[in-house]
């Protein structure tokens, strides 16, 4: 009977811990009873033994006060973070209303002209300073520099037409109500969700606390049960009747009995205790690193857009004005095209890091006695833990494909919610035809579509935290049963694969044409739908066609002035090189630079800094080295990869012609790498330095290794077809000109070129040969003749051409 006994109790203690696993959001319930009575002992000795106990139940008590207080600050950072969010919400809508305000004005202002826009400014400027201390977290948001673009712009402004007073005080002031109402409604929704996910946090502190006493009272139990059975134990050995030594010994197989029903239900507390902490702590990590993130992009989802739209309203009307104000416009197109939902986050973020912090983790309070700090899978659960692991597994892999699908659906609906927002119109030309603006599509399909995607936003983040809890557990369950984690065999170990970028909620489309300069490489391209962007295949084709032999090319700076200029022209899309003269290289070199220099990406992506580094870190061999790199550059995107291919095919051009130029390989790279592959701050500058300039110097040596040609998109084409000046200045001691015109040649000329060009070579050294070799290869292409590439090929071994 006490057997069966025990046997039931352990079971139900098994399917408590078990139904408390699965369905984490329900608090456990209490411990069983104890199937059989134990009246405590009157002797003097045992209760000397419960003395420790007391001194247990007096830690006990201290640890669940300091778990209160932990919960206490942990609940009240929770309420003051949604204070803070719905701080930030007042803020950008402080400062929309003071957008709004100043369109409002304004219109009132247009028809005085310059006079009274002086006043303007002058007035908002001081209320900006007289509110100064109370706006120092308006440069925290992008919106505020563009109502600091808004407002210096006043300075230029001389006098407007009735329609744009019409655009500021009628138009636009009403899109920035509806902008206005809209942000207040999404705060509202997503309040909810943050309210939702705080009580799912709230419900595994208690299962937490639960099962924290749980684990001490199992672990007290066990302790008494193992020092009766020592008492027992000791009274035997005193016992020499041998009826009584059997009588005595039933007792000690029963106190064993119970001895190791208590010491399991203890392990199993224990193993539920640390697997809790684990739940707890994985879903504090997923709320302050994930949920409050996408919590911030899903309240502001749109803001920008819609502010961007109606901004464009006003840019619109500017463009129809017959005294067109250029300047103003690409002023504020950079203020639009510097909106950015994510800067704005990480700003707001790291401003109040003291509130937004992750709380500090739950650590394990062990009982008096009990040194193990880990799960681990005794011989009497290792077959309970084994199934619940299978189990865990197979229901994390079905959540991870739901929620997969769930953020798909995400961003199926921010697709539509964001065509919603642009259908919006904020071309006003219509107005300059007599013509009135289309009316705004119903609000009601916006709300409906909101709904729908707050609530799939809702789903997400309550999946995603479920996840996160049972991935804790399946990871510390698969330590402690010894599993080993699944590997990609095919894949090198000495390589990074690219890593894997968190899911975001709430995407703005690009807004406007991004920058050239200080812009992303990859919003150009695809934006002007150019492979190479235009500054870059034209400052290689004036290199190659006038630079190759310029020494220090890329070491010896260009003028500033000239540099300016280039970077002016290209930002407008013009083409500053198309008559530029062989003096100027210096200064096409330093544009190129400059504009590596000042991608907002670098062309080495930051993210994919360590996988570029361990391909030349430790490595037996410079082949092996080119076949890492081989393996890393496939993980780019397409349109970088084109970028480089193309780029470090000049290079390796350049690099041949290094006993003019002075610029090998290894120079070039020393030069460059500090701009194409800048190092992050975390790292030794001066070790990373050393790592950065042997890569440069490999890829530009093995380009064609590292970048195999596919047949897609441009490729650098190594020799141009350039035409020497007749009468041309400046010419070196061979009497050939260091000038080149990019022209098509005629029929006479290309005759007279090529007859001069060979019989003038014939007879001179390879280094001769040489410095002029590309024009050379152009005139054997023309003219057909092996012969005469045998003769330069046997000339090689002599020195001289027979």
């Amino acid at each position: 009977m006490n057997t069966k006994s025990q046997s039931n109790t352990v079971s139900s203690t098994s399917l408590v811990l078990y139904t408390s696993h699965l369905e984490c959001l329900i608090p456990p319930p209490p411990p069983l009873p104890l199937t059989s009575s134990i009246s405590l002992p009157s002797s003097p000795a045992s209760f000397n033994e419960d003395k420790p106990i007391e001194k247990y139940y007096k830690k006990e008590k201290q640890i669940l006060v300091e778990f209160d207080q932990i919960v206490k600050e942990i609940r009240f950072q929770l309420t003051e973070q949604l204070k803070c969010l719905e701080q930030r919400i007042d803020t950008q809508l402080s400062i929309l209303a003071e957008i709004q305000e100043y369109f409002k004005r304004r219109a009132d202002v247009e028809l005085d002209y310059a006079k009274n826009l002086d006043n303007l400014h002058k007035q908002i400027g001081q209320k900006h300073r007289t509110q100064k201390a109370r706006r120092e977290s308006w440069i925290l948001h992008s919106i505020y520099k563009l109502w600091d673009t808004i407002v210096q712009d006043t300075r230029t402004h001389v006098k407007y037409h009735t329609i744009m007073s019409d655009v500021c005080g009628k138009y636009m002031y009403d899109k920035f109500n509806e902008i206005a109402e809209d942000t207040r409604r999404m705060f509202a929704k997503c309040k909810s969700v943050g309210l939702g996910s705080h009580e799912d946090i709230y419900k595994v502190l208690n299962e937490l606390q639960s099962t924290l006493k749980t684990y001490h009272q199992y672990q007290s139990e066990s302790k008494q049960a193992e020092q009766k059975l020592r008492s027992i134990q000791q009274q035997i050995a005193k016992i020499k009747s041998a009826k009584k030594q059997k009588t005595m010994e039933k007792r000690v197989e029963k106190r064993q009995l119970k001895y190791t029903e208590t010491k399991v239900k203890a392990f199993k507390a224990r193993n539920d205790y640390l697997m809790t902490i684990e739940s707890v702590n994985a879903a504090l990590k997923k709320y302050c690193l994930d949920d409050v993130p996408d919590l911030i992009d899903c309240m502001n989802f749109g803001f920008h857009t819609s502010i961007a739209k109606t901004i464009q309203m006003y840019l619109s009307a500017h463009e129809n004005i017959k005294r067109g104000r250029q300047g103003t416009i690409e002023t504020l197109n950079r203020a639009i095209g510097d909106l950015d939902t994510v800067t704005d986050k990480q700003k707001y973020l790291e401003y109040y890091t003291n509130i937004f912090t992750m709380p500090k983790k739950i650590k394990f309070e062990p009982h008096k006695g009990d040194e193990v700090s880990a799960v681990n899978a005794q011989v009497l659960i290792r077959d309970e833990m084994q199934s619940r692991f299978i189990q865990m597994q197979n229901r994390l892999a079905g959540l991870k494909t739901e929620n997969d699908e769930i953020f798909k659906t995400i961003e199926a609906t921010e697709q539509s919610l964001m065509e919603f927002i642009n259908t919006k119109n904020s071309d006003v030309s219509d107005l300059f035809k007599d013509l009135n603006l289309p009316q705004n599509v119903s609000k009601d399909k916006r709300k409906e579509i909101e709904d729908y995607y707050v609530e799939k936003f809702k789903q997400y983040t309550l999946s995603s935290n479920l996840i996160a809890r049972l991935q804790a557990r399946h990871d510390i369950m698969q330590k402690a049963l010894g599993a080993a984690p699944p590997t990609n065999s095919v894949e090198d170990k000495n390589l990074l694969r690219r890593p894997i970028k968190p899911k975001q909620i709430g995407r703005a489309p690009i807004l406007g044409r991004p920058r050239l300069f200080g812009g992303k490489l990859l919003d150009y391209i695809q934006v002007t739908q150019q492979h190479v962007p235009l500054i870059i295949s034209s400052c290689v084709s004036a290199i190659n066609r006038l630079g190759l032999h310029n020494q220090g090319i890329f070491r010896v700076p260009g003028a500033q002035v000239d540099i300016n200029q280039f970077k002016e022209a290209f930002e407008k899309g013009e083409d500053p090189l198309v008559n530029i003269t062989g003096r100027d290289m210096n200064s096409v070199a330093g544009v190129l630079k400059l504009y590596f220099r000042e991608l907002k990406e670098p062309l080495f992506a930051r993210d994919m800094f360590d996988s570029f580094i361990s391909c030349i870190v430790d490595v037996e061999s410079e082949e092996k080295c080119v076949e890492n790199l081989c393996q890393v550059v496939k993980l780019l995107p397409r349109p970088i990869f084109i970028v480089m291919r193309y780029f470090f095919a000049f290079l390796n051009h350049l690099a041949e012609y290094s006993d003019e130029n002075m610029m090998d390989a290894s120079n070039l790279a020393s030069c460059l790498a500090p701009t194409l592959m800048p190092i992050p701050e975390d790292k030794d500058q001066v070790q990373y330095l050393t790592h950065t300039i042997e890569l440069i110097r490999t890829i530009i040596t093995h380009h064609e290794e590292v970048f195999p040609s596919d047949g897609h998109g441009p490729v650098y084409e190594k020799f141009a077809i350039t035409v020497t000046i007749d009468g041309e200045e400046d010419e070196d001691d061979e009497g050939i000109s260091e000038r080149s015109l990019r022209r098509s040649p005629s029929d006479d000329e290309v005759e007279t070129i090529e007859a001069v060009a060979l019989f003038d070579y014939v007879g001179r050294t390879e280094k001769e040969l040489s410095f002029k070799k590309n024009q050379i290869i152009y005139i054997f292409k023309r003219m057909n003749q092996e012969w005469w590439q045998g003769c330069l090929a046997g000339g090689n071994e002599s020195g001289y051409v027979p």
